[in-house]
This record gives structure tokens, C-alpha cells and sequence, in this order.
């Protein structure tokens, strides 16, 4: 994926909401209840907030291997 900033293999990252650092009026609940719409809305990604983008975002589930024991 030339050009995306991303590497190789990793799943691509969807912005879902930016959040202005300096909205006083964002509340820490605003957030968690965006995140847990996404989350249902999108059951087959993993919905987190990313820091650095100061935004809500997600990306595909990954399939976990199976262990052997």
C-alpha cells in the first residue's frame, strides 16, 4: 500500500469522528457512547479511540489462530 502511511499487511484504519482537543463541551461520555454505536452499528471491526489521530476509529477484526495445546 504505497503512499497510505500504513505497512504492509496491516488492516486499513477507517476515521469514523474527529474531536477537537479544544471542544470543552465534549464529554468523555460522548465519546464512549459514539464508540458503543459504532461497536453495534459495526460488529465486524474493532472500534477504538486513536490518539494521535484524536479521533474514533476502527479497522477489520482480525481472526484469531487457532492454538495448539
Amino acid at each position: 500500500m504505497v503512499g497510505t502511511g500504513q505497512s504492509p499487511g496491516r488492516p486499513e484504519k477507517t476515521v469514523h469522528l474527529r474531536i477537537d482537543p479544544n471542544d470543552e463541551s465534549t464529554t468523555l461520555e460522548d465519546v464512549l457512547t459514539r464508540i458503543a454505536e459504532l461497536q453495534r452499528k459495526h460488529p465486524d471491526r474493532e472500534v477504538f479511540f486513536d490518539g494521535d489521530e484524536y479521533a474514533i476509529c476502527s479497522r477489520p477484526k482480525r481472526t484469531r489462530a487457532a492454538t495448539a495445546h
